[in-house]
């Protein structure tokens, strides 16, 4: 007799092996370029981020400062400042409006009634002392100001000196124009008057003070140490004074910096053509996932043109790059400095205007980089191809799921009718002698 479903089985599986073998390197091929679409995507997509970088053109224009002497100001340009020379000669210091009230203990009770009224450049705030806790200390006092809902922009503190307390009230904001007046009204008593003797013979520890400075032998006032609108795209931060010993402040062209944003170029481009190549050429005949697919050349080549159309009169060594004899593209920063040497304004000409490079990559990669777009596409297809062969998988699995169902059925009755024909032929051969 037969193993009726191991034999049924065996036939099955005989059966569906081609179509089994057609699905499986169908849906393969499928994948495989569904990953190398993904690869190629996520290569386009940083280009793309690196070419709108580049769109702004403060990263082509980057500076750094340098200072004869340090210590009396530090100074910092964004992208975009104007290299130059400048002299900076700091008389004044810009400071914030401080004044102590002298008290014998920080346990000094407030008193219960009357308004504290606090004055800084005009804007006021009122305490209404009543809405103090009861037995309210220095303490409190200081932190009631701290939090008050209309508090201009002042500072309160304890300071203990050794011998009394002072309350010191400050300006957060330095500046002549920001100056604290104290005031109290509205109320009695012992509390009160201490208060008020200490308000009306409180000591200006800190004078509230503009910041004065020579630039370039040009006199500048600033309410604040940092002064961020005398040039474009430099600020300079004032620490120290040096009158009558200027500084020289020089701004220069970051030649490292304009060459690392070249070279994200470089190297962004050349990922995308070695993807590209990965998945289109083989060197030894084997498989490739997008070998022969025009979607990969066409990217190939636009990308590679754009490089020489370029504006009329420039040329691509200008930029200090150049293609080897297998389409590699380099960067000599060398002879990039020496352009810019030669013209500050080549790379705003040569790659973000409407004919730039960087303007025509743009273009170029936009419909496979933006979303929906035809990488995008090309992956949703492919999905739909795979959809489909797990259909006819599933269609074949029914379909071979009944075969097996009717080979089953088949022996099964083979060996029924076997075992029928072994009891026919025992009872012919019962009692036969020798």
């Amino acid at each position: 007799m037969i193993d009726a479903a191991s034999f049924a089985s065996q036939l099955v599986s005989a059966e569906r092996a081609g179509l089994d073998n057609q699905y499986q390197y169908q849906q393969a091929l499928a994948q495989n370029k569904i990953t190398a679409y993904q690869a190629l995507d996520t290569k386009v997509s940083a280009f793309d981020s690196v070419l709108t970088a580049l769109a702004d053109s403060d990263n082509l224009n980057a500076t750094t400062t340098s200072l004869s002497q340090e210590g009396y100001f530090t100074a910092s340009t964004s992208d975009g400042a104007t290299a130059a020379s400048y002299t900076v000669e700091v008389s004044k210091l810009a400071q914030a409006h401080r004044v102590g009230l002298d008290f014998a203990s920080e346990t000094w009770v407030a008193p219960t009634a009357g308004n504290l009224n606090i004055d800084l450049a005009g804007t006021s705030m009122n305490l209404d002392l009543s809405t103090l806790p009861a037995g309210a200390t220095l303490v409190e006092l200081r932190d009631a100001i701290n939090s008050a809902a209309d508090n201009p922009g002042v500072q309160a503190s304890i300071i203990r000196t050794g011998t009394n307390v002072k309350l010191v009230v400050n300006s957060e904001e330095t500046g002549a124009a920001n100056t604290i007046s104290m005031t109290l009204s509205g109320g009695s008593g012992t509390e009160y008057t201490e208060l008020q003797t200490a308000i009306s013979t409180s000591t200006e520890l800190t004078a509230a003070q503009d910041a004065e400075f020579k630039f370039s032998g040009i006199d500048i006032v600033s309410s604040t140490n940092k002064v961020t609108d005398v040039v474009d795209n430099l600020t300079l931060e004032l620490t120290q004074t040096n009158a009558g010993n200027p500084v020289t402040l020089t701004v220069n062209r970051d030649d490292d910096s304009i060459s690392s944003n070249m070279q994200s170029l470089v190297d962004a481009y050349n990922d995308i053509m070695d993807e590209i190549k990965g998945n289109t050429l083989s060197e030894d005949d084997s498989y490739v996932a997008l070998a022969g697919d025009a979607t990969a050349r066409t990217l190939s080549s636009q990308l590679r043109n754009a490089f020489f159309d370029l504006p009329s009169g420039t040329y691509l060594s200008d930029l200090g790059l150049e293609f080897d004899r297998y389409g590699k593209l380099s960067l000599n920063t060398s002879d990039l400095s020496d352009a810019l040497d030669a013209d500050p304004t080549l790379l705003d000409t040569m790659l973000l205007a409407s004919d730039g490079l960087v303007t025509q990559l743009a273009a170029k990669v936009e419909p496979y980089s933006k979303s929906s777009g035809i990488f995008d596409d090309k992956v949703s297809t492919l999905n739909g191809e795979i959809d489909r062969i797990n259909d006819k998988t599933e269609q074949l699995n029914l379909r071979m799921e009944n075969t097996y169902q009717r080979y089953l059925m088949q022996f099964t009755q083979m060996n029924q009718l076997e075992s029928q024909m072994q009891a026919t032929t025992s009872l012919f051969s019962f009692g036969t002698t020798s």
